[in-house]
């Protein structure tokens, strides 16, 4: 489902890495084929679930059955479930927890191809009934609360009404009969006859299928109401899947991947050894017992993945693929390994109940995961010795991360994870029905989460206060409670409240798929769950009353023009939207040569709908567009570039993307010593190398390569070289200054196992049994702070990167800080959220009082900056400054009762920032750095005004700087001091 209120954002990374091909003139031994997880998969049972009373008293359902016109249908067959009953829709990803139609992974087709041919999932009739001639049908001594009911007749399609429930009048429209028509091809291009194409509709889990004719082309008929799930396969070739398609002229082109396979050789000193070979990739986890030295995957995707190897205590580095090929083969060498041994605990030192857990490299890609049971000692490794990153979660807990540098043998770790303040309940409809699949707004935090399939949902919430959750559903209504965290078992109930019923009609039609979109001043934002059916509608129940604004849009159409609708609790409001037929910008993308690009991505200038995807034949459909108008077309693929920029019309002429293709760049990556760089990246490319060789496809700028080197514990290196030779040679990489330093405990004694980075540090590292540790200084920052945590306990120091002494942290203890929050008016503010940043570690801190505006919370010693103002802006709203240390601190924030405020005449100029600061100032540095780590404090960065009054103060002695935030002014800095209280304006005149 969509999410109500929605922030987001979305981001790509694509990594290629080459393998090391096989040594010539050595004859592979006989392979050993991995098994593929997803053949053995069990599927759900899907047990019926009973829907009559048998001869007993029960409940009647009755209902309509009309045409898309609203004409009643004789003679239709109506079908009736209990909505307990689990269909295909239900099922959930076992990796990701989407709905399995909807995940994106391509892992997810074979999945989805079990249940179809194994006719599982799908709607099993309990009762049937038949339309009378007004359209009319009727089911009696019913048991259960909700039901799954939908109807067929000749010459219509299906259509489904979910969750009805008894005494609610159902009506059904029923669809015209629609057809998917499209095609199969391969890789090539090339039609593949023969190919099964199934489908089923999101909405009324009934299935389709068909063998594709001559040329790969074929027609799905008798469909109705969708979007529909498509998907084929092949004798050879892996699924192909359309996820989101409507029926129509549209055609759908299914492009199957031929079964890639990998081969990997494993060998211990240019000797075959018999290891274990491990697969990692998104939504797949394999591996396979390679006897002789030799292991064999098939049934791949040309996606990425990592492979590495392990025997006895000898491991291979972790080695990143793209399976570009047919066959793949790669040699991973063996060397001498290590073990990591991990135990997940809670702060208290207790086994954390079935965590989670997934070690990475150091660059963030996953190589194992692993869910042990609780109190496990859990294994990873054999590992290549280098640094790794361990991650671990838990239901309850916040999730953590700790640097692994695995060394020869074994190393043990111990990771904690800190409980987090939940508040966990239930989704209910306004029958009383767990509502599933909901999202849940979180505020203030502005965070959500979204149901289960029983309606059950846990938010994590920063820290203990209040907080109101809302959610909304387009059918079901929507509702809001209040909780004060922790909190267990809050019902939030969905009612209808106001309600808006939107017919969106387009070339004298009621269109299917049109989705709406509703919001009041940018903020509130309201999605429709589901797109229109047959009948054009598109419900919004359970709106908050008031004015909104409204656009509907549909895939074919423009969007139309926003319109004012006003609705009111416990009515309904009917309005009627009409699209415009959109335009079509079509045109295909080839390389230099004219050979079409598969799979680019093309997007148009201005972004006037979602980029869209090259087919086989390179060819592409930008839909939605305003006729006659030009657009600048964009292309992007991972393999190629476009050198010029395109134009294109709307409804004109097909236009041509010409892309050139990278070239492929060999080099050897370096240290100083001559010693090999094993893991670097170059561009967006990440390589994994024995002896630091690397092949890469780079961008070029004319006759140009310029790409930038970069490995931990080294200093970035720019290459500016010749396109021709496409041999890099080598690259050297000088060591970065490293800091070295001691944590250490209040008692003077040495800390182990400590977490140790900085705040311009992309990695981290541990201290050793004696304390200390070495961390690469970050690059490019002169100056950075360094930071040590273990458990509750933390530190902080000040480091550079030239001539740098040893820096000593010493842990302490948190601080407990509580008190209580004023609003503007003098009054608590209950629910209110307190932002803040730890201003000597950048670490963002977030607060939410309770129902007595009061809060308390353990945070890190140090000086904190707190956000005052309601927009959470940095320039022309107040900011508290404060430092933070001892075992407690009270700090009331706001105009509490007693305190004092201050009201000061300025000319506003950008650039410069007032403080009030608690006592007596000494001199200002240059810029005024130091002026952020006050005992006490406000600063305000560019007043909006001549005349500003801060207030919240505690009697006493202040000082009033009023200077350019960023360097020193001439003329200096204007500084007053005052005591607070106190009558009259202060006047700042430089």
């Amino acid at each position: 489902m969509r999410k109500w209120f929605v922030i987001g954002a979305a981001a790509a990374l694509v990594i290629v890495a080459v393998a090391v091909l096989w040594p010539r003139g050595t004859p592979p031994p006989p392979p050993v084929s991995a098994v593929d997880s997803s053949a053995a998969r069990v599927l759900p049972d899907f047990e019926a679930v009973e829907v009559s009373s048998g001869d007993s008293e029960g409940l009647t359902l009755t209902g309509r059955v009309l045409d898309s016109s609203g004409k009643p249908v004789a003679g239709a067959d109506v079908s009736l479930s209990a909505s307990a009953q689990k269909t295909l829709n239900s099922v959930r990803c076992d990796e990701c927890g989407q709905a399995l139609l909807a995940c994106p992974a391509r892992e997810s087709g074979p999945h989805a191809l079990a249940f179809f041919e194994q006719a599982r999932g799908f709607l099993q009739p309990k009762a049937t009934a038949r339309t009378d001639a007004q359209g009319r049908f009727r089911f009696e001594r019913l048991a259960g609360v909700s039901f799954s009911v939908w109807a067929r007749a000749p010459g219509f399609g299906a259509a489904m009404r979910e969750r009805a429930a008894p005494g609610e009048p159902v009506d059904l429209y029923l669809p015209p009969l629609r057809s998917i028509g499209g095609q199969v091809v391969d890789g090539a291009g090339q039609g593949l006859a023969g190919a099964r194409v199934y489908a089923v509709s999101r909405k009324v889990p009934l299935p389709s299928e068909t063998v594709a004719g001559p040329n790969g082309t074929f027609t799905l008929s008798g469909l109705g109401e969708g979007p529909f799930y498509v998907l084929a396969t092949a004798d050879g070739f892996l699924p192909a899947v359309e996820p989101l398609v409507e029926a129509g002229p549209q055609p759908v082109r299914l492009r199957l991947e031929a079964s890639r396979t990998l081969e990997v050789r494993v060998t211990h000193q240019g000797t075959p050894v018999t290891a274990t070979v491990r697969l990692k990739a998104d939504h797949l986890a394999r591996e396979a017992r390679a006897e002789g030295g030799v292991a064999r995957f098939e049934g791949l995707y040309p996606d990425e993945l990592v492979v590495t190897a392990e025997a006895g205590k000898l491991g291979a580095i972790p080695r990143t693929l793209t399976l570009s090929e047919q066959l793949t083969q790669v040699t991973l060498e063996l060397e001498e390994a290590g073990t990591l041994l991990v135990t997940v605990v809670d702060e208290s030192g207790q086994p954390v109940p079935s965590p989670e857990l997934v070690l990475r490299t150091s660059r963030g890609t996953a190589i194992q995961s692993q869910k042990p049971s609780t109190g496990a000692l859990v294994q990873f490794g054999p590992l290549a010795v280098g640094d790794y990153v361990l991650e671990g979660r838990a239901r309850g807990y916040r999730e953590a991360q700790l640097p692994a540098r695995v060394k020869q043998g074994e190393t043990s770790l111990e990771l904690e994870l800190a409980q987090a303040t939940l508040i966990t309940g239930q989704v209910l409809d306004p029958y009383g029905r767990p509502a599933p699949n909901v999202s849940v707004l979180v505020q203030p935090t502005g965070d959500s989460v979204t149901a289960d399939g029983e309606g059950n949902f846990a938010a994590a919430v920063p820290t203990p206060g209040l907080y109101e959750l809302h959610a909304h559903h387009s059918e079901w209504g929507g509702g809001q409670v209040k909780a004060t965290a922790p909190a267990e078992g809050v019902k939030l109930e969905l009612e209808p409240r106001a309600a808006l019923e939107v017919t969106v009609m387009g070339e004298g039609r009621r269109l299917e798929g049109a989705d709406v979109v509703l919001w009041v001043d940018n903020e509130n934002v309201f999605r429709s769950d589901t797109s229109s059916g047959p009948d054009g509608m598109v419900p919004m129940r359970g709106l908050p009353p008031g004015t909104y604004s409204l656009v509907a849009t549909h895939r074919d159409y423009l969007p139309s023009e926003r319109q004012k609708v006003e609705v009111v609790d416990g009515q309904t409001q009917r309005v009627t939207v009409t699209l415009e037929p959109g335009a079509v910008l079509q045109g295909e993308v080839v390389d230099t040569r004219g050979a079409p690009v598969a799979e680019a991505s093309v997007s148009v200038l201005p972004r006037m709908a979602e980029p869209v995807v090259t087919d086989a034949q390179g060819h592409f459909e930008v839909r939605a567009l305003k006729p006659g108008r030009p657009y600048l077309v964009e292309a992007r693929h991972s393999r190629y570039d476009q050198r010029e920029r395109v134009q294109g019309s709307a409804g004109g002429e097909r236009v041509q993307v010409v892309m050139e293709e990278r070239g492929m760049f060999s080099g050897r990556v370096v240290a100083s010593d001559g010693e090999p760089v094993r893991r670097f990246r170059l561009d967006e490319h990440d390589v994994a190398s024995g002896d630091g060789r690397f092949e890469v496809p780079l961008q070029t700028a004319g006759d140009r390569v310029i790409v930038s080197v970069e490995a931990p514990g080294f200093e970035p290196l720019m290459v500016d070289r010749p396109v021709q030779p496409r041999d890099l040679g080598e690259l050297v990489l000088e060591r970065a200054p490293s800091v070295t330093g001691l944590v250490r405990d209040e008692g003077g004694g040495p800390v182990a196992d400590a977490v140790v980075g900085c705040d311009a540090c992309e990695d981290s590292v541990m201290t050793g049994p004696d304390g200390r540790f070495t961390l690469p200084s970050p690059p490019f920052v002169a100056k950075f702070t360094v930071t040590a945590r273990k458990g509750r306990l933390s530190a902080s120091a000040a480091a550079s990167r030239e001539g740098q002494r040893t820096v000593e942290l010493v842990l302490k203890p948190a601080t407990k800080l509580y008190g209580t929050v004023y609003g503007a008016d003098g009054r608590p503010a209950a629910g209110f959220q307190l932002e803040g940043v730890h201003a000597d570690r950048g670490e963002p801190v977030s607060i939410v009082t309770g129902p007595d505006g009061r809060y308390s919370v353990d945070v890190a010693p140090g000086h904190y900056r707190f956000a005052l103002g309601v927009a959470r802006e940095f320039s022309g709203e107040p900011a508290l400054l404060v430092q933070v240390e001892g075992g407690e601190k009270r700090l009331d924030i706001g105009p509490a009762p007693g305190s004092a405020a201050v009201t000061v005449q300025l000319k506003p100029q950008r650039g410069k920032a007032l403080w009030v600061l608690a006592g007596d100032v000494g001199a200002v540095t240059n810029p005024p750095t130091a002026l952020m780590r006050v005992g006490y404090g406000q600063l305000l960065y560019q007043p909006g005004g001549e005349r500003i009054t801060l207030q919240g103060f505690p009697p006493g002695r202040y000082t009033l700087i009023w200077t350019n935030f960023h360097t020193d002014m001439e003329e200096g800095p204007v500084v007053r001091t005052v005591q607070l209280p106190t009558s009259g304006d202060i006047i700042l005149d430089p």
